[in-house]
């Protein structure tokens, strides 16, 4: 436990067991002095109350630490539950804060002039955003304490969340003017300064709180925000520096500062940002901005670190493929350039770059009727064949499957397949110069829409098993063009062997 908490509970035991003492009503808090382990303590003082009120609020986000502190006041309460100070501190650490709201009305009925419990209820108000009524209790509040600091200063951060900035700076400069020795009430009075348009005093609170607490994050780090916006971004940088020192979990801020830093020079961003994306760990955003930065700086080592990143955290950004599949296919890492280029292909069906990458690919590959496919998408793109690598890429597979060009026409359908037939027969000599023993049978289904269009080419059976004269006959046929009239699914059969 908190060791100011020790002082309140032990104070409240030593009232509680003194014969004789009176009981403590009303006001912000009377003191009692007694001896606790040898020290002397004030059983309900302003400060102890104040730092009490403080430690509820930072146990709200654990209900077992509050849970914890409720069952040591309960204790006290059983022993004297007309005790005002004891009852507030049972019914402000309540899990249920609807029940600890009541309890505390139920306080003022027995006595309308305690402080601390209209504190706790205009407290409790605020953070359920019921401004009018969290009003009507610090007013209350402060009417019956006018000189005790954090009725002011939780008065003033209401209105500071209710959007009543300048009403909240007069509260909290009075909280600040009764206790200067507390750094959250000038935080405060920093925040509504800023919020109510007064940044030179915004940035002069923020200044006197750092001098106290020269490693308090959240001023270092509102500091640097507001001199940011004001355009001193070398300070700003400054402060968003320390605070990420005293804070290196904050990565909003370590974003922050490489943003500034690279607004002035983007070479001397690309740490920060590395820095600033690691402790982000899944910001695809964040290195997003890498890349852009490390594009401005030359940094190509930057550059594909961080489209690596966004790329393992999202493999369908598509920014991230155009950029990488190029570099994968270039070092021959295949098992990462096909992927990339089937997913630009999915956004841009006719991505020329994807569609050149990937048939390159199926050429490597040996998936030659694959890779021939992707040259038949990008020569209905580009009719001219005016890129070199296509018109390349072109070349070395019509030549390799002896695909004939132009297409192969004619005024029959028999003429077509006969010319067809005349290239296979021609090819089919060439490669019994390599393999005398070739032979078997090809069957070809070809249908033809009626305006001559080849629709669909399945190889239906092939006992040839020679890759060279299977695709030379799909491919030939694919590309034909039949006369208009004669839509239909015709078998081109083939049976080839040496002298026949």
């Amino acid at each position: 436990m908190n060791w100011r908490l020790a002082v309140v509970i032990a104070g409240v035991f030593f009232v509680g067991m003194l014969s004789g003492c009176a009981s403590v009503r009303g006001g912000a808090g009377r003191e009692k002095t007694g001896s606790v382990a040898g020290r002397t303590i004030s059983s309900f003082s302003v400060a102890a109350m104040t730092e009490a009120v403080f430690e509820v609020e930072a146990a709200l986000s654990t209900p077992e630490r509050l849970e914890q502190l409720n069952e040591q006041y309960s204790r006290m309460v059983e022993i004297d539950p007309k005790h005002p100070f004891k009852r507030f501190l049972w019914a402000y650490t309540l899990v249920d804060r609807n029940r600890a709201w009541s309890e505390l009305a139920k306080i003022t009925k027995m006595n309308s002039r305690f402080f601390w419990a209209y504190l706790g209820m205009g407290i409790i108000l605020d953070s359920w955003k019921v401004f009018d009524q969290s009003e009507k209790n610090f007013r209350q509040a402060v009417e019956i304490a006018p000189r005790v600091a954090v009725g002011h200063a939780l008065y003033g951060r209401m209105l500071l969340r209710a959007g009543r900035a300048k009403e909240a700076v007069e509260r909290l400069e009075r909280a600040v003017e009764l206790d200067s020795s507390r750094a959250y009430y000038m935080l405060l009075l920093a925040r509504a300064r800023a919020a109510a348009g007064n940044t030179a005093g915004a940035e002069e609170s923020y200044r006197k709180l750092l001098e106290k607490q020269p490693e308090h994050f959240e001023g270092l780090k509102e500091l640097g925000l507001l001199l940011a916006d004001a355009g001193k971004i070398d300070e700003a940088i400054e402060m968003l520096g320390k605070a990420s020192t005293v804070k290196p979990a904050a990565c909003d801020v370590r974003l922050k500062r490489a943003e500034l830093i690279a607004s002035k020079d983007a070479a001397k961003a690309i740490q920060p940002y590395k820095a600033a994306c690691e402790c982000l760990k899944k910001d695809k955003q964040c290195y997003k901005s890498l890349a852009a930065v490390a594009k401005r700086a030359g940094d190509d080592n930057a550059l594909r670190l961080a489209w690596e990143r966004i790329h393992e955290l999202d493999p369908k950004d598509i920014e991230a493929c155009r950029f990488l599949a190029p570099r994968y296919l270039e070092e021959k890492a295949i098992e990462k350039a096909l992927p990339a280029y089937q997913r630009i292909l999915e956004v841009e069906k006719d991505n020329i770059e994807a569609l050149k990458g990937l048939a390159l690919i199926f050429e490597q590959g040996g998936e030659y009727s694959r890779a021939l496919q992707m040259v038949e998408r990008l020569l209905a793109l580009n009719p001219k064949n005016d890129v070199r690598d296509v018109i390349e890429l072109k070349k070395r597979l019509f030549e390799k499957f002896h695909i004939i060009e132009p297409p192969v026409s004619g005024k029959s359908p028999s003429a077509v397949f006969g010319r067809v037939r005349k290239q296979i027969a021609a090819v089919y000599k060439t490669r019994l110069e390599r393999k005398p023993s070739l032979a078997g049978d090809l069957l070809v289904k070809v249908t033809v829409d009626n305006e001559g269009n080849v629709t669909d080419v399945k190889l239906a059976r092939d006992t040839l098993n020679d890759i060279i004269i299977s695709n030379c006959a799909v491919w030939n046929l694919r590309r034909a063009r039949f006369p208009r009239g004669f839509g239909a699914t015709y078998d081109f059969a083939l049976t080839l062997k040496p002298g026949g």
